[in-house]
């Protein structure tokens, strides 16, 4: 087998729509008789084909990084259609208008919103193609359509006996009107969906056939090394292409931005090459820039600057203003870099009036825009090939290094595959933005909060990723652009939505210019700013003199999903039961991505050397579709998050100062804790889980040092405060 609206509620369709939606029939006026018949013998649409000979083929539109989307979307359209998945062939698609975000009007994989969008799309589809094989088989047997059973790719008549395949009668079904309201099958009769599947992409990438981007060959490839300025966005200012060019070996040398690429038979051949290269650097944007810098600066526009009121409840100032006793409390968060697994990576082959990518993508719509900008071709000669993602976090969002691969390729006239060195990754990122946080709160006679107040200073999250048809911005898709406001909430995430009840609560916000690429890192807004909220309401229970589980389930009781899942963590931890000796709990509490995670985080901590033993995770996505799958996502998410409390990256004359893993360090696998996870299912839409996971870890991690040595942490990463993960 080759498997390489935001309800879950049927999807109303006509005609006009479901084939505007998801393609339509291949016919054409012109055709010959013969080219017809084979035409009409397929039932085509974006995402399903089915052929005459049986096959089923679903194309998928979202990009598999490891979150198993690849596994789960295909299934729920097979089993709304009732096909054989033993026997589906998966292909990935190309660009297309049909695969867009039908909210964004943008092609892309991210935000944890593959489930939340498009599996009632994939199960309207699988039930419309249904209705319409059945109405098919209905007339080919001269019988009612409700006497009729699908069951994997057949449909039986079973008073009779008879049986007709989906593939004998798709160019029938092919003519029929679609169904407006096709009808979903109820949970109870989910032959696939909710029970844990095989994931398609694990057999490959056990034996090592799994294609990446950097695997990737094509026949006449050449491969490509780069080289840019150490601080991001200098330019070159001289190199002597004349000596490069006699490296044995070489190929092309071609100005790239901010640097030089060297194109070889080899990869190795081509970074020696550029290696030996005398290349030197005039300063780019960053000249000046430092963290040190950076965080005196936004500490400094805490207090100086304007902000945008995004939450107004009540009236916060005046209430803080009255109150006694007022914690006022200041979060600095990093800057991060996303570091994949495999470094970003783009094989290119460009010719008069065709350009060809072979990429792992997110981002396949502005992928498609940056190679239509650059080589002025038309839509239809973008052909985009996706490959297998070897970690996405945000970072292949972007189309930077799309830019790159084709303006290479371009001039080299052959195909070319160019890769990043780990360096280039590192320096050549766009980073989770740095921010700070001031918050200030007060409690009532009851120990809960009056009030509450955050200020944030941040950078756009969205200044490469923001879907620019929406404003109909103008300019080159590969640099950044500025949101409007309106358009641009990611940085409060998290807090302007959160699960608590408090009378009079306020966020402001204040976007800062930065000369730094910034972008979205796995968990976006969401992730940073639990840190701060839980941290505070962490800070809050102990003031009451109350429990920090307790506290959160007062302080939620207006929500029943944030209680269920704060009680379903605290029974699955134990959290009433005596602790051993020298072992401490943290609690945070997230509502994130349509979901709601709790989560306990079980540490000991000697001479500063904090180890963390175990996290529990109770978690509500609504309707959990694969436990197994979306287990996986979650406690890769916690090791995620555990790995975002040692680093960071930091600059420092310009330059960063973290260019690789000696420097930048997840945790490793020795250092995994135990991980439990448990499924709280409140009969909800289904929502994403991808990103979900991590986002309550760091305040959990740090309320449990608290509890062990009542120090507050309010800086990231540890280090900072003198604490170490081991």
């Amino acid at each position: 087998m080759m498997r390489t609206p935001l309800a879950t509620k049927p999807v109303s369709l006509d005609r006009r729509q479901f084939l505007g939606m998801a393609g339509a029939l291949v016919l054409s006026a012109n055709l010959t008789v013969k080219a017809r018949a084979a035409s009409l013998g397929k039932f085509v649409n974006a995402w399903l084909r089915i052929d005459p000979d049986d096959q089923v083929t679903i194309l998928l539109s979202q990009s598999e990084m490891g979150q198993g989307i690849q596994t789960t979307l295909p299934l729920a359209l097979v089993d709304e259609l009732g096909a054989d998945w033993s026997r589906v062939r998966l292909e990935w698609s190309d660009f297309d208008p049909a695969y867009r975000h039908p909210q964004y009007q943008w092609m892309f994989t991210g935000n944890s919103e593959s489930i939340s969008t498009f599996f009632p799309i994939m199960r309207t589809i699988g039930a419309a193609a249904r209705e319409m094989l059945v109405e098919a088989a209905a007339a080919r047997l001269s019988v009612a359509a409700a006497s009729l059973r699908v069951d994997k790719g057949r449909i039986h008549h079973d008073p009779t006996g008879r049986m007709v395949t989906f593939g004998s009668v798709a160019a029938d079904a092919a003519r029929l009107d679609v169904p407006k309201k096709p009808q979903i099958k109820p949970a109870s009769s989910s032959d696939l969906i909710g029970k844990p599947q095989p994931r398609v992409d694990i057999p490959s990438k056990v034996d090592g056939s799994a294609i990446f981007g950097i695997d990737v060959k094509v026949p006449g490839m050449a491969v490509a090394a780069i080289r840019r300025a150490r601080s991001q966005g200098g330019s070159l200012a001289t190199f002597d292409a004349t000596a490069i060019k006699a490296e044995r070996g070489v190929l092309a040398v071609v100005e790239i931005l901010s640097g030089l690429a060297v194109v070889a038979n080899d990869y190795w051949t081509a970074k020696q090459a550029l290696d030996r290269a005398e290349l030197t650097f005039a300063p780019g944007p960053l000249a000046g820039y430092s963290t040190e810098g950076q965080k005196a600066e936004y500490i400094a526009l805490l207090k100086s600057a304007s902000f945008d009121a995004k939450v107004k409840a009540g009236d916060a100032t005046a209430a803080l203003a009255a109150a006694n006793d007022v914690l006022e409390a200041t979060f600095e968060i990093p800057a991060q870099a996303h570091a994949t697994m495999e470094p970003m990576n783009c094989t290119a082959h460009v010719t008069r009036d065709r350009c060809e990518l072979w990429i792992p993508t997110q981002g396949v719509e502005i992928t498609h825009a940056v190679a239509k900008q650059v080589t002025g071709l038309t839509d239809d000669q973008i052909i985009i090939h996706r490959t297998l993602l070897g970690g996405g976090f945000g970072r292949r969002l972007l189309a930077d290094f799309a830019k790159i691969a084709i303006m290479v390729a371009k001039a080299a006239g052959r195909p070319v595959k160019v890769i990043w060195s780990r360096e280039e990754d590192f320096r050549y990122d766009a980073y989770r933005p740095p921010m700070v946080h001031d918050v200030k709160a007060s409690l009532g006679s009851d120990g809960l909060p009056v009030a509450m107040t955050h200020r944030v200073v941040s950078p756009s999250h969205m200044l490469y990723i923001f879907p620019r048809g929406v404003i109909k911005a103008e300019g080159d898709w590969a640099r950044p652009i500025m949101p409007p406001a309106a358009y641009d909430g990611m940085a409060v995430e998290g807090l302007t939505e959160t699960p608590y009840a408090i009378q009079n609560y306020a966020v402001e916000q204040h976007r800062v210019g930065t000369p730094l690429a910034v972008s979205v890192w796995r968990t976006t807004g969401h992730g940073p700013n639990n840190f701060v909220l839980e941290s505070v309401v962490d800070e809050l229970a102990y003031r009451a003199k109350d429990d920090p589980l307790s506290y959160r389930l007062k302080l939620a009781a207006s929500d029943p999903r944030a209680v269920g899942v704060l009680k379903a963590v605290g029974a699955l931890c134990g959290w009433s039961n005596a602790l051993p000796a020298g072992r401490f709990r943290g609690l945070a509490l997230a509502k994130a991505f349509g979901g709601y995670i709790a989560q306990v985080v079980e540490i000991s901590v000697m001479n500063k050397d904090v180890r963390c033993h175990h996290v529990w995770s109770a978690v509500d996505i609504g309707r959990t579709l694969d436990s197994g799958i979306a287990t996986s996502n979650i406690e890769g998410g916690v090791v995620w998050g555990l790995s975002g409390l040692r680093t960071e990256v930091t600059f420092a004359n310009s330059e960063i100062e973290q260019t690789n893993f000696d420097q930048f360090d997840p945790l490793h696998l020795s250092e995994t804790p135990k991980i439990t996870t448990r499924f709280v299912d409140s009969g909800g839409e289904p929502t994403g889980v991808g990103e979900l996971g991590p986002v309550p870890t760091h305040a959990a991690f740090c309320n449990a040092v608290f509890a062990a040595t009542g120090e507050r942490i309010r800086t990231l990463p540890i280090s900072r405060s003198g604490y170490q993960l081991v």
